[in-house]
């Protein structure tokens, strides 16, 4: 068995930072974290992978469906039963598909980490710094596919002053939302937004900054229209972090099985391609594009892509 511990290099490579720029706010979530993780590695290792590639073999879900919209409302009104019969706790608020006591795809390896949190802990780390690092320069912020407000209660805390607007293509996000501004005075605002299809009377305010965070990937790649919304609009600066199957390297096995998953799923593919033809069009510039080299047992859900219009 190998053992090891995460660090404030490890994290700063991970960020595509350097150690001297974490901000404060996120190193002190990061040294309240257990840092002690398991590789697995030999005949565990291979057992895992034997499971993974089970996995995508019997995978039926179909990314983009149209029974999709149903068992989104029904996943996020779930959430949102929860927030209020315990009485508003803020924590009923984050997404099932966050588990605890996981393996975790981490720098190259897959781990098992002391951390039972480890996926919400890490991410809620890399947020804080992203939020810090980006997001303050702008008045206004636009969480598209807010979901259950997992991120969106984050930048309404970290921002108290900034106008915060939660998006998402299902009513019961949108209700989420209004349960916040009632019972937590959150400076947030609710509205229904399809990406595949946007409404484009809705204008954005100046100075704006649009987010996604695990959405696009749910629109099996149907994305030219929000794509066509966005260079309409012309907010500020767009930041994603999402899942990006051009990131993979797929002559590694560990990288391809995570490809391998994401297009057997069927979740948004070619994103990041689009965008560089549109920086050679001359309509975008892309400032960033950052693989955290982290995410679940089957896929890497958090690659950075930062851009804005021309």
């Amino acid at each position: 068995m190998t053992y090891k511990t995460l660090t404030k290099k490890i994290l700063a490579d991970s960020f595509g930072s350097t150690e001297e720029a974490l901000t404060p706010a996120c190193l002190e979530i990061f040294e309240s974290m257990k840092k002690r993780y398991r590789v697995v590695d030999g005949i565990d290792r291979e057992k895992l992978i034997v499971n993974v590639l089970k996995r995508i073999e019997d995978d039926k879900q179909v990314i983009g469906a149209p029974e999709r919209t149903d068992k989104w409302d029904k996943g996020w009104k779930e959430n949102l039963d929860e927030f209020r019969e315990s009485e508003y706790d803020l924590s009923a608020l984050i997404p099932k598909f966050i588990r605890k006591n996981q393996p975790i795809r981490f720098m190259g390896e897959y781990i098992l980490p002391e951390e039972e949190h480890f996926e919400h802990v890490y991410f809620n780390v890399y947020r804080t710094w992203l939020f810090e690092k980006t997001f303050s320069h702008y008045d206004s912020i636009y969480d598209i596919g807010c979901g259950s407000s997992y991120n969106l209660i984050k930048l309404c805390n970290m921002f108290p002053d900034k106008k915060i607007y939660g998006f998402d293509f299902v009513q019961s996000s949108v209700d989420i939302v209004s349960d916040l501004v009632e019972k937590h005075s959150l400076n947030a605002q609710g509205g229904l937004f399809n990406m595949i299809d946007p409404d484009f009377n809705i204008e954005l305010d100046s100075n704006s900054l649009v987010f996604t965070s695990g959405a696009i990937e749910q629109i099996a790649s149907k994305f030219e229209k929000f794509l066509e919304f966005l260079l309409e609009k012309k907010p500020q600066i767009v930041v994603h972090v999402e899942p990006t199957y051009e990131v993979y390297d797929q002559d590694i096995l560990f990288d391809y099985l995570a490809a391998k998953f994401h297009s057997k799923r069927g979740y948004t593919m070619g994103y990041l391609p689009r965008l560089k033809q549109l920086e050679l069009d001359g309509k975008i510039e892309i400032l960033n594009v950052k693989r955290l080299n982290f995410g679940s047992l089957f896929f890497e859900g958090f690659t950075n892509i930062i851009w804005k219009p021309v």
